[in-house]
């Protein structure tokens, strides 16, 4: 803000969760003395704006604040209450405390280290009501503050003042103990193998205690008030019982086994860099969420969707993710900086929210990992999805937001490959829709996709016909009732789960032949492969003649086909992504020839123009029964029968084709078989096909 002085304490700065305590708690000490003061972040450090004029001027009076032992009273008198309603899982005590007992002064404090329900909630960043294991958090600030007032013989008063100033500078201090801060300063733990070999009296020591200015502990404990959640956030806590505090959410799920039980909680801490007052600021915490689809996150995955697909309003740039980890005991936390969250300026388009809301949805279907008594049931299947939903959050926009959007839907795949495996989790009845195409569209940019991509989007939008669902059931065995429903996978996988570790070729004639059966098993129902997607025929012809990196489009293969190629949301995007699809006609040899002949049995539209140009005016033909007998000649190896076949299918509808003496040669018969899932543009096989009209004219060709 132009005009106003502008303090920097380096000292605070927000890699630390115990630093961005005591970042709150000077900036709550600052508002005493300059009303009109405001706090701001700059480069992760901590400024007051508006205030002082000088840093000596913060340190003189917090020095004045801690000779006078003026600090805010961290006593916990709600202690035994909390005791006893732990002891009988009741909260009846602590809220008889609450509403005849407290202080005006003690119930910005009560709200920061419990909820009520039906039992006792407690805030993890304050352990258990106000200790972890045997750390007592309160203890601690009575020993920092007494240390403060009346300095032990060792220190002095000057000394202490002198490290008040490096502490907030960032330099180094001189008075030092662990005031029992562990949990939110690292420095306050021991720290093995860097002591002395051995202590006065002869013990040994391979450790040094924890050593932080008792300043850092009594301001934390001043900034913990600010963790109060608003009434509405308390009283909505049976939901989730981390849900009633703010910016604290719910631990990721463990992406391995051993993982499993270490982190308590996650405490998501904003970054503002507009200038806030304190009433400002404290309306930040009182409110204290993101949402998602009209709910509040309680969980690091939502938490991470509500701030890339909706923002945050109050300034907020960024939020510094924090692990509470147990490490080395179950009864006590450690803070640790996992991740920094940018706040985007602009945020997800409307594609984009209904992806990761449905992404969201699909990890909270999947089975959850549980304690079972002291072990623990691991399922792996939700963390490693909820990481990829928070490293997308933390990507960058551009490019890098692409590739970790790839990344997510990598792991959507690997979670229903998992699901689909495991009969157990098949059990589960895992629900899940699929993904808007539009954002995947828009996840390719500017650069057009390449070659493997486009037949894999060709392929993967096969069209929903009436009895043959898109590309995801074939390769994962899901089912729906209809195309409004979710998928869903069922107990014992469908015989229509045709995808198997065989290769891409003849996965590809599974469908193929499956898609045919089925169709025939619907009397007059269409050739069941007409698509949203075509490709040009020089893909077609690098595909027949095997030059298609299959790894890649299997990779793609797999990407694709969990979103949704049809309806009218998506009309615009693919007619847009298939104008970048053009590429040079290739000369048509016989593999391609063999192609177009097929092409137009396999898809009612094309066959229709095929009609139309030979003067044959009907409204609609079924191929379905010609394009069997094509398909099984296929599956035998025989191409001149199938060609033969398709010949006498075209004669059938009155369509002349010409008689040669022998057929072209063609490709591997099961992979011209696999290229019939692969949709070529109308108008270029049209071309094509015209080679195979019998002439009508004396001297035509």
């Amino acid at each position: 803000m132009k005009g106003l002085p502008v303090v920097a304490f380096n000292g605070l700065h927000a890699d630390s969760l115990g630093a961005y305590l005591a970042a709150l708690g000077l900036f709550s000490l600052a508002a005493r003395r300059w009303p009109g003061v405001r706090a701001v972040w700059r480069n992760a450090c901590f400024c007051l704006v508006g205030g002082p004029a000088t840093q000596e001027q913060v340190v003189g009076f917090v020095s004045g604040v801690g000779a006078r032992n003026a600090w805010t009273r961290y006593d916990r008198p709600w202690d035994q209450a909390k005791k006893a309603d732990v002891a009988k899982k009741t909260s009846k005590e602590a809220a008889r405390w609450r509403g005849l007992e407290a202080e005006e002064r003690s119930l910005r404090a009560f709200d920061a280290h419990l909820a009520l329900d039906g039992r006792v909630r407690m805030n993890p960043l304050l352990g258990t009501g106000g200790n972890a294991g045997k750390r007592d958090f309160a203890r601690g600030w009575k020993e920092a503050v007494q240390a403060i007032e009346k300095p032990p013989r060792k220190w002095s008063r000057d000394v202490l003042h002198d490290d008040l100033e490096a502490f907030l500078s960032g330099g180094a201090c001189t008075c030092l103990g662990s005031f029992q801060a562990g949990s939110w300063f690292g420095a306050a733990n021991k720290i093995y193998n860097h002591g002395n070999p051995s202590s006065p009296g002869g013990k040994k020591r391979p450790y040094r205690e924890g050593e932080i200015s008792p300043w850092a502990m009594a301001l934390a404990c001043e900034g913990v008030p600010y963790f109060a959640g608003s009434p509405s956030r308390q009283l909505g806590s049976r939901r989730q019982p981390k849900g009633a505090f703010p910016f604290v959410t719910t631990a990721m799920p463990p992406k391995s086994e051993r993982e499993a039980g270490s982190v308590e909680a996650e405490v998501w801490t904003p970054i503002w860099d507009r200038p806030m007052t304190e009433p400002e600021l404290r309306a930040l915490f009182v409110r204290g969420r993101t949402e998602l689809g009209g709910k509040g996150a309680t969980s690091s995955a939502v938490f991470a969707a509500g701030v890339v697909s909706r923002g945050v309003d109050a300034g907020v740039a960024e939020f510094r993710r924090f692990l509470l980890l147990h490490t080395t005991s179950a009864q006590t936390f450690e803070s640790r900086l996992a991740t920094v969250v940018p706040v985007p300026k602009t945020n997800l388009d409307g594609a984009g929210t209904r992806a990761i809301r449905t992404i969201v949805a699909f990890r909270d279907a999947l089975p959850e990992d549980r304690k079972v008594g002291q072990r623990w049931r691991f399922s792996g299947l939700r963390g490693p999805l909820e990481q990829a939903l928070v490293d997308f959050a933390a990507a960058e926009q551009g490019g890098g937001r692409g590739e970790q959007a790839w990344a997510l839907v990598d792991e959507v795949l690997e979670a229903l490959v998992k699901v689909g495996r495991n009969g157990r989790f098949r059990g589960h009845g895992v629900r899940f829709r699929s993904l808007p195409g539009e954002w995947a569209v828009g996840l390719f940019g500017e650069d057009p996709p390449d070659r493997e991509c486009r037949l894999a989007l060709a392929i993967s939008s096969l069209a929903e016909t009436r009895g043959s669902p898109p590309l995801i059931a074939y390769r994962f065995g899901v089912v729906r009732r209809m195309a409004s429903s979710p998928w869903k996978f069922a107990e014992s996988p469908p015989a229509r789960r045709v995808w198997s570790d065989a290769g891409l070729t003849e996965n590809l004639c599974a469908v193929a032949d499956r898609r045919v059966m089925e169709a025939l098993g619907h009397g007059s129902s269409p050739p069941p492969f007409g698509a949203a997607i075509r490709v040009d025929l020089d893909e077609v012809h690098a595909w027949l003649a095997g030059d298609v990196d299959e790894e890649r489009l299997a990779l793609w293969l797999d990407r694709l086909c969990v979103f949704d190629w049809g309806g009218r949301a998506n009309r615009e995007s693919v007619a847009e992504l298939q104008r970048g699809f053009g590429s040079p006609r290739p000369a048509v040899d016989g593999a391609l020839a063999l192609y177009v002949l097929l092409r137009p049995l396999a898809d009612g539209r094309l066959f229709l123009q095929v009609l139309h140009e030979n003067g044959i005016r009907v409204d609609g033909a079924s191929t379905c029964a010609q394009l069997g007998r094509v398909v099984a000649m296929l599956r035998h190896g025989d191409l001149a029968a199938a060609a033969e076949a398709a010949i006498a299918a075209y004669s059938s509808a009155g369509v002349a084709l010409a008689d040669f003496d022998a057929f072209p040669d063609g490709p591997d018969p099961h992979r011209l078989l696999a290229a019939l899932t692969i949709p070529a543009r109308d108008e270029r096989v049209l071309a094509a096909f015209r080679c195979w009209r019998a002439p009508t004219q004396p001297g035509e060709r």
